[in-house]
């Protein structure tokens, strides 16, 4: 299980560095989305077996952002379109899985008004990012506890990218800056990181519990809101044409995604 979930691990955090990737699409396709949060909510009642699931994980998405930041930002620079659609086929592949939990929790198909709620919001959060301009220079406190915020809602709610919002707020690239070069943090970058940190510790202990409290009660409604945000995601890495290779290349991972999800 160890070697398993590091690898699993490994995945995930590329979901915490790409624009419109969410780390909960990836754990959803991995079919540990639920078993996650579950762990995380009850972590104090099994202590052991919970850090023994939880432990590797979490080493793999830090061992994935810091060894994989430089090669998405080259893949973003230069390959946009392959790595573009890559993920877009993976995001499709996984929704027959999600309508199937659907069906199989509550024996009734998806419910229109959270999906559409969901999608909406997506779509609007894409176009209001559009308009906003990247900075790379050291953002303020209120501008780090923000990106706290928004960054534990990108990171536990499947289809809300992280770094999406992180570029809403305008410090994505500053954020990808640092990522890429870890040797480059001294004493005033973890200063400025302080308020992050407390943020997206106090944002992501509620939204989990808000999460578990929603599948265990609303999982119908809350899974159909999670396809609305999925689908969205899809507007923030179309990367703006496509042809036969880009076809091919998401019609594959598709394929990959369908069966790993189910």
């Amino acid at each position: 299980m160890i070697l398993h979930n590091f690898l699993l691990g490994l995945i995930i955090g590329i979901g915490f560095i790409i624009p419109g990737v969410s780390g909960g699409v990836l754990a959803t396709i991995l079919g540990i989305y639920n078993e996650l949060i579950e762990r995380l909510i009850n972590f104090k009642k099994d202590i052991k077996n919970n850090l023994i699931f939880i432990s590797p994980l979490f080493i793999g998405i830090l061992c994935s952002i810091l060894l994989f930041s430089k090669l998405i930002l080259y893949l973003l620079n230069y390959k946009l379109l392959f790595i573009s659609y890559v993920f877009i086929g993976l995001i499709l592949g996984c929704i027959p899985y999600l309508l199937k939990e659907i069906k199989k929790n509550s024996n009734k198909p998806i419910s229109i008004i959270p999906f559409s709620l969901a999608l909406l919001f997506g779509i609007i959060l894409f176009f209001i990012q559009k308009s906003f301009k990247e900075i790379t220079s050291n953002p303020n406190v209120f501008k780090m506890s923000l990106a706290g915020i928004f960054y534990a809602i990108g990171k536990i709610v499947p289809g809300i990218s992280g770094a999406a919002l992180l570029m809403l707020i305008g410090v994505y690239k500053f954020f990808l800056s640092i990522i890429s070069n870890p040797l480059s943090i001294n004493l005033s970058i973890i200063i400025i990181f302080i308020p992050f940190i407390i943020s997206f510790i106090i944002s992501a202990y509620f939204i989990l519990k808000l999460i578990n409290y929603l599948l265990k009660n609303y999982f119908r409604l809350t899974y159909s809101a999670i396809i609305g945000f999925i689908l969205s995601s899809i507007l923030f890495i179309y990367p703006g044409h496509i042809n036969f290779i880009s076809i091919i290349i998401t019609f594959l991972s598709f394929i990959i995604s369908y069966y790993l999800s189910n």
